[in-house]
């Protein structure tokens, strides 16, 4: 294979692969507007089985919308990181932000009364390890990118 033919390869390759990136995008677009139907059916169907004086149907709906919103920020998050992979940009800013959300997600639905106290302090103490190291990865991003550098 000579280097013209290796270069329109490569060429074709890269073409592939940033269809693909698009594809997997719109994909995400269309699991957003899903997620927002399911949030949509969910809210009803909640007001209508339980009304709107069950505190218990209320505690429900607020917790399962909670989850719903959660998971549509991490598909935003999720889009916003391919998109920045198919304009050759960073990525860093879109995974810590997709990083942050998951994990303030999994602490909001953590029920440590499903866990024994040692199983509940475990996954506490890495729930608040990673959600330290990801806030650390939070700040030093944004210092940088707020001073003017360039995120690699």
């Amino acid at each position: 294979m000579d280097r013209l033919e290796a270069t329109r390869v490569t060429n074709w390759l890269e073409g592939s692969v940033t269809f693909l990136q698009t594809v997997i995008a719109a994909f995400l677009v269309v699991l957003l507007l899903l997620g927002v139907v399911n949030l949509g059916i969910t809210i009803v169907a909640s007001l209508t089985m339980f009304g709107a004086t069950e505190s218990s149907g209320v505690v429900s709906l607020i917790r399962s919308a909670i989850d719903i919103v959660l998971y549509l920020f991490v598909v935003v998050e999720l889009y916003k990181t391919v998109v920045a992979y198919v304009e050759a940009q960073s990525v860093v800013i879109a995974v810590i932000h997709a990083g942050l959300i998951a994990v303030v997600r999994q602490i909001i639905i953590f029920k440590p009364d499903e866990y024994s106290p040692t199983e509940a302090i475990t996954i506490a103490g890495v729930y608040a390890l990673l959600l330290g190291a990801l806030l650390l990865g939070f700040f030093a991003v944004h210092r940088q990118a707020g001073s003017g550098g360039e995120l690699e």
